[in-house]
């Protein structure tokens, strides 16, 4: 009788596992997007399965939240039947997730602790929308359910292999996230012809990269698409803004890429903007399902009417004819806002000299004082006052003219404000000219110096949010019908609005 004898040889090759075979090709490249959904995830750029772990879930279905949980502010009284509702607000989001592994090393399970360790906070993106990210941190010591067995290998010093043993693991880990913002984040904003298939990131044709992709010709990034619901980069022929801080405009040099007459460029608080009013309204285009909250940058003229006082933006001091409050307006979302305190102070000053005539001027130093509560403007019209030598005479026609010519000086003969307001953080800011009194005296023939000031006490709405996810037409284009429309009852010049798109 023969006897069979067989030899095992140590390999220097990836180790075939059922992990790797699930998640790798033939060749050891990863599989595509959707052939590893529901199984696989990246956090902080490392894929679970480099660890020799994949996703699983118990039994049959999968069973999470659709979305983070969310809390309602009601209130309710004993003399009051039923309740009132204020409104809902969503908590942290949560994920936990089983992971399954059939030979993760012991070396495997270290660098695994190490990654997902607390106090780290990473960005986390799973493979069935790998087009949506957010930042995450593990919320509990990841709970270990496995069976150590012994497996041969070898260590290499100077060039000498030696031979010992490793422990290698079978079983399950259970994992939990925490995302303190509860909405996903689009990486992608449009589909770009080219991208990095690894990065998803933007490449140009005659770029070389051994991860390029011809996004039309790639499923995973079709079906990015399609489910994300953002456009290809060929649909991009009109001026409108994107997520990811994008404004499309045809036919003007804003960034640097040429799409069928149209650029696209990506911009910032320090980019020119677009032109805005009720008769030249621009257009945004939003591909998210969760709020969103921009923010907004625009310049306007102060206008002064007849009477010396501010005009726009509008107010209730100085014309109750036109509308109360001005407004800039994206789809059906309004945010209504009037002069900020300077501005406002300014008026005040007007008004106090207008409805004072006759009065001694020493009262009306008094008035000022007490009802103007911003300090530039203030200081101005008591410089104004000061101007005339005597506080002791009466208010007349032609001192009255006088103080409102030189309260004007305040401000640039064509003067602009420009409000930069951030929905999120509720932070709004207006940048001024304006000539600043010296010493409680004024110069009106001084040069204007540029202010920032918090401009919060102008808005008069809730802060604006972007809702309502636009859609591609039926024929699969993208058109000025489609989009958000931006109107203001205002004119108004570089205007920007940034914001993500932004996914539950």
């Amino acid at each position: 009788m023969a006897n069979l004898i067989g030899r095992e040889i140590l390999s220097n090759d990836i180790k075939q596992t059922q992990v790797y075979l699930a998640t790798h090709d033939g060749v050891g490249n990863s599989l595509p997007y959707m052939s590893r959904s529901f199984i696989s995830f990246t956090y902080g750029g490392k894929a679970i399965e480099d660890f020799g772990l994949i996703v699983t879930y118990g039994g049959d279905r999968l069973e999470q939240d659709a979305y983070a949980s969310f809390s309602d502010s009601i209130e309710t009284y004993e003399t009051f039947n039923g309740q009132i509702y204020w409104g809902s607000h969503f908590e942290a989001g949560k994920l936990e997730l089983t992971l399954a592994t059939d030979s993760m090393t012991e070396q495997q399970l270290n660098d695994f602790k190490e990654w997902f360790q607390p106090g780290k906070i990473r960005e986390l993106i799973l493979s069935e929308r790998p087009n949506r990210a957010i930042l995450a941190r593990i919320s509990a010591a990841p709970s270990l359910s496995i069976l150590p067995f012994e497996e041969k290998t070898s260590i290499k010093i100077k060039g000498i292999d030696y031979q010992t043993s490793t422990s290698i693991y079978k079983g399950e880990i259970k994992l939990a996230f925490v995302m303190d913002e509860p909405y996903w984040k689009a990486k992608l904003n449009y589909m770009p012809s080219y991208v990095n298939k690894k990065t998803l990131e933007k490449l140009e044709e005659s770029d070389i990269n051994p991860y390029k992709i011809f996004t039309q010709e790639d499923k995973d990034m079709l079906k990015i698409m399609l489910e994300d619901g953002i456009p290809h980069q060929s649909l991009l022929n009109e001026t409108m803004f994107l997520g990811g801080n994008i404004l499309v405009q045809a036919g003007a040099i804003v960034g640097q890429s040429n799409v069928n007459h149209a650029r696209l460029g990506l911009i910032s608080l320090e980019s020119e903007g677009l032109s805005v009013n009720s008769g030249s309204p621009k257009y945004l285009f939003y591909s998210g399902t969760a709020p969103c909250k921009p923010i907004i940058k625009f310049t306007m003229p102060l206008t002064f009417d007849s009477y010396g006082y501010i005009s726009h933006p509008r107010n209730t001091i100085e014309n109750f004819s036109l509308s109360e409050y001005s407004f800039f307006q994206v789809g059906d979302k309004v945010l209504k806002f009037t002069t900020p305190s300077l501005l406002t102070g300014y008026n005040q000053a007007i008004q106090i000299f207008s409805e004072s005539l006759d009065k001694p001027l020493i009262d009306i130093l008094d008035l000022i004082k007490v009802n103007i509560n911003e300090r530039f403007s203030r200081a101005w019209a008591v410089g104004c006052l000061k101007k005339n030598s005597n506080l002791s005479v009466n208010l007349s026609s032609s001192i009255l003219t006088n103080l409102k010519t030189n309260m004007r000086k305040l401000f640039e003969e064509n003067a602009f404000v420009t409000f930069t307001i951030d929905s999120k953080t509720g932070k709004a800011i207006g940048d001024f000219k304006i000539r600043v009194s010296s010493s409680k005296e004024i110069d009106i023939n001084s040069n204007p110096i540029p202010i920032k000031e918090n401009v919060g006490d102008m808005i008069c709405s809730e802060y604006l949010t972007i809702e309502g996810r636009n859609y591609l037409n039926s024929n699969g284009e993208i058109s000025l019908e489609n989009c958000k429309k931006i109107i203001s009852n205002e004119e108004l010049t570089n205007v920007l609005v940034l914001f993500d798109n932004m996914y539950l």
